[in-house]
């Protein structure tokens, strides 16, 4: 299935909020919502296709269930990359 532009810019607008989300998550180190953020991009990534995300989200739920926040930080620096990249080809 082909998935429209318009939903894959929709897709991309939401993650940029979930990053907001999880720098948050790394200041107050409360890993709920990384590992709820990373459960849910690691099951929709590939409808929305984006194959990239999800094992970053999969690393993200496990890192958030072991509370390791350098771990963390560096997959939230890795799925803003991925992010970047997917917004030049899809929002700008």
């Amino acid at each position: 299935m082909q998935v429209p532009v318009e939903l894959k810019r929709k897709y991309i607008e939401r993650r940029l909020v979930d990053l907001e989300h999880l720098h948050t998550c790394l200041e107050t180190e409360d890993y709920s919502p990384a590992l709820r953020i990373g459960h849910q991009v690691k099951g929709n990534a590939l409808t929305f296709d984006f194959p990239q995300m999800a094992p970053i989200a999969e690393r993200i739920e496990f890192a958030a269930k072991n509370k390791d926040k350098e771990t963390l930080k560096d997959l939230i620096e890795l799925m803003s990359y991925e992010l970047q990249k997917a917004s030049h080809t899809f929002i700008h």
